[in-house]
């Protein structure tokens, strides 16, 4: 399977979840490092641009396409799943106890979840201290540019 990630480039083949671990997210407190990644190109792009306007978006982005190897169980949640609140639009501690509880217990490498954004689209969350996270690479790295019509 393959997944994707929008981030700086000078990021972008870093699968450690250290900014997840020292800020937190919608889906973990600080301290407990995840992956956050998009089911697909066009979600990883909404990921970002709900986080960072436009306008303050340097053109520095690069794209990951990360690939999941098919051996690797996938633990998933779906909206029927989750806590009322979750698409809340600022992270709540019940959401992010799920995905704390999630790496805690290590059973998998990897979380589906829906995305607040699109619910019937998922994310895909890696645990990078799991021991089948050391299966999962970035295959490939390219440029991404922000298409300037989304400033309107």
């Amino acid at each position: 399977m393959e997944v994707y990630r929008i981030s700086k480039c000078a990021y972008i083949n870093d699968l450690s979840g250290t900014g997840a671990r020292l800020y937190g997210g919608r889906w973990n407190s600080p301290g407990h490092s995840i992956v956050y990644t998009a089911g697909s190109r066009a979600l990883s792009a909404l990921e970002v641009l709900v986080h960072i306007p436009l306008k303050n978006i340097v053109q520095d982005f690069c794209i990951a396409t990360i690939h999941i190897p098919d051996n690797i169980a996938i633990k998933v949640l779906t909206k029927y799943d989750l806590p009322s609140g979750w698409q809340s639009l600022a992270p709540d501690p019940q959401s992010q106890g799920i995905g704390d509880e999630w790496i805690d217990t290590a059973k998998y490498a990897v979380l589906r979840i829906p995305s607040v954004i699109i619910a019937d689209e998922s994310n895909y969350l890696i645990n990078p201290l799991h021991p089948d996270a050391a299966s999962i690479t970035v295959s490939n790295t390219q440029p991404f540019v922000f298409d300037q019509r989304l400033k309107k």
